[in-house]
């Protein structure tokens, strides 16, 4: 199984790929390319779902399905003006107040993206009301330089075309890993990560490793894909937030970046969807087992405000058991996440451990005994 060190160049590379949710292509070209190395039943399906498949070696064994999103939140343009300046509306949970002078990739219509800013009023300018007000998304701007409307579209920008934050990624003392859209990249790289054990010791329990589209703008994108390979239970690779930063500790919850995985026992999102998950106890008592065979701790989070793919996948076929769980991360949807790479690692390990522990006899009804 691929170590840390080994994760890194990976992460570093599903980071860096341009990836917005409607625009996953180039992920999951890429994501296919790692899974060929380790089995030949590799599809991308209809939506976009990519999907890599370890045939088990008992039959009567329920199938697995181990998914991590490949899109990313960003935004998609709505207007350009005479100028040459790009209006812009967010693509999931962007927060407002990091996006005033920050770096972003604005997408053309041939898949080639450019470098631009978020336009940023000088500060030497601004009232001292305008110093602390968060402007509206409505009232920000892309510049890239253009001159005009038509040099703009000259380039192949068009209204209806993706932008992203700036890739970066940046190595901060010890293990941690701060860059551009670490949310998911980090889950892709465990599915790499469990994707090299199983081609050297195959489950008993077919396992489906996939990367799914719309996360961040649907979370409906694993439902499609479960209709693919039709599968019997799911583990979501998105790991919590982390809450020991100054802000945070002891208020929000008790998941600390180096602690471990973190596996969420409950989300919920009330607003607009009312929808999350409420983790599988079968699930949750398989990964304690495997935590305590290979003496990984676990991390236990509950929370409102989120939901993940698992909201929308649990409601297939007869109901598919679900879990999250992944490696803590801060700073989600900012342009600067950061992780720490022994979660990572694992994560992955404890994820395999739980797949070779999963046999005939896992019970899949909500009341397991």
């Amino acid at each position: 199984m691929l170590d840390k060190q080994e994760m890194k160049p990976i992460l570093r590379e599903f980071m860096e790929t341009p990836r917005l949710s409607g625009f996953e292509g180039p992920m999951a070209r890429r994501f296919c390319e790692e899974m060929k190395k380790y089995t030949d039943s590799v599809q991308i399906d209809r939506l976009g779902n990519a999907i890599a498949t370890f045939p088990g070696t008992d039959p009567q064994a329920p199938s697995a399905m181990v998914l991590s999103h490949l899109d990313t939140i960003g935004f998609i343009l709505t207007r350009i003006d005479e100028g040459g300046f790009l209006f812009f509306d967010r693509m999931g949970g962007v927060p407002e107040k990091v996006l005033p002078g920050i770096a972003v990739e604005v997408g053309d219509e041939d898949g080639g993206f450019h470098h631009g800013i978020i336009g940023c009023r000088a500060y030497h300018i601004q009232s001292p009301e305008q110093k602390s007000k968060v402007d509206p998304i409505g009232n920000l701007f892309i510049d890239i330089g253009a001159k005009s409307r038509q040099e703009v579209l000259a380039m192949g920008i068009q209204v209806g075309c993706p932008a992203i934050y700036a890739p970066r990624y940046i190595e901060l003392v010890g293990d941690r890993i701060a860059g551009s859209y670490i949310d998911a990249a980090a889950g892709l790289t465990n599915l790499v990560q469990i994707a090299s054990a199983l081609a050297e010791q195959p489950a008993r329990a077919t396992v489906h490793l996939v990367g799914t589209v719309w996360e961040e703008f649907s979370a409906r994108g694993a439902m499609m894909a479960a209709r693919t390979v039709k599968t019997d239970l799911a583990f979501s690779l998105l790991g919590p937030g982390a809450a020991d930063t100054p802000d945070q500790r002891g208020a929000v919850s008790n998941v600390a970046m180096g602690g471990g995985p973190g596996v969420t026992l409950f989300n919920f999102h009330g607003k607009g969807t009312l929808n999350g998950n409420i983790a599988h106890r079968g699930l949750l008592k398989l990964l304690r087992e495997a935590g305590e065979e290979t003496g990984i701790p676990i991390q236990r989070h509950a929370a409102r405000g989120a939901l993940s793919d698992t909201a929308y996948l649990q409601l297939e076929g007869e109901g598919i058991p679900c879990i999250d769980l992944g490696a803590p991360d801060r700073y989600s949807h900012s342009p600067m996440e950061t992780v720490d790479l022994g979660d990572l690692e694992q994560v992955g390990r404890l994820v395999s451990a739980a797949l070779y522990r999963l046999d005939r006899d896992f019970d899949l009804g909500r009341y397991p005994v």
